[in-house]
């Protein structure tokens, strides 16, 4: 649902370090969809306690806070969308990981930006999860496809652009929601899908789903351990 441009929206954001909690901060109000800052904690705990009783509109939230690992963050965050399902969330974060960010990607109201992106593009980012939209930073599903395509061995036969599509696929996204990542028409992402069920030989959705656990698994235990190394 799109929401008036002149709407002030109560907004909650999260940060570990209080001096990037004041620039994120100072960055909202610079914003062509003004809010109002209701919360601002350092630990995911208070803030999503911050958003129910300050009835936030949108939390803005790092993954960890203090005392808590990214996985605790995540799974508070899940707990808070099931609790005010209209709530607008957007993890701006550091992570890339697909164990970190998969369950996130199959909740609709939430969002996910990277940190690393630019600041216009941060801020066109906000700016339309303010105005109702979901959004997902192409640097984050750019990572995920391409961890998605090298670890994948059941789809060692697709292209690029057919890896692309099942691991966008795989974390929740819509066709639609694809294409407009991708710039691409809805017409061409169905294509690729088709292509790529021809390809893995199954004829139906579910049978193509089928493969999202084996996928998981292979992506999980690269990240592991790529964190040995």
């Amino acid at each position: 649902m799109q929401v008036s441009r002149h709407q002030r929206l109560n907004i909650a954001l999260m940060d570990h370090c209080p001096l990037m909690l004041d620039g994120l901060a100072s960055f909202m109000s610079k914003l062509s969809t003004r809010g109002k800052i209701v919360v601002r904690e350092t630990s995911m705990r208070e803030a999503a306690d911050g958003a129910i009783y300050q009835q936030a509109d949108v939390l803005i939230a790092e993954l960890n806070g203090v005392g808590e690992t990214a996985v605790q963050g995540r799974e508070i965050l899940l707990d808070l969308c099931a609790q005010i399902p209209a709530l607008r969330v957007v993890a701006y974060t550091r992570s890339q990981s697909v164990e970190e960010l998969s369950l996130l990607l199959s909740q609709p109201n939430i969002s996910i930006v990277a940190r690393d992106d630019a600041l216009p593009l941060v801020a066109e980012f906000f700016n339309r999860v303010l105005n109702g939209e979901r959004v997902l930073s192409p640097q984050i599903g750019a990572c995920l496809a391409r961890t998605s395509a090298r670890e994948t061995t059941v789809t060692r036969e697709l292209t690029r652009c057919e890896s692309d599509v099942l691991a966008f696929l795989f974390n929740g996204l819509s066709l639609r929601e694809i294409a407009e990542l991708q710039r691409r028409s809805i017409k061409t992402i169905s294509a690729h899908k088709c292509s790529a069920m021809r390809k893995l030989k199954v004829s139906n959705d579910s049978e193509l789903f089928s493969l999202h656990g084996k996928i998981t698994r292979q992506l999980a235990g690269e990240w592991q351990r790529s964190t040995q190394r």
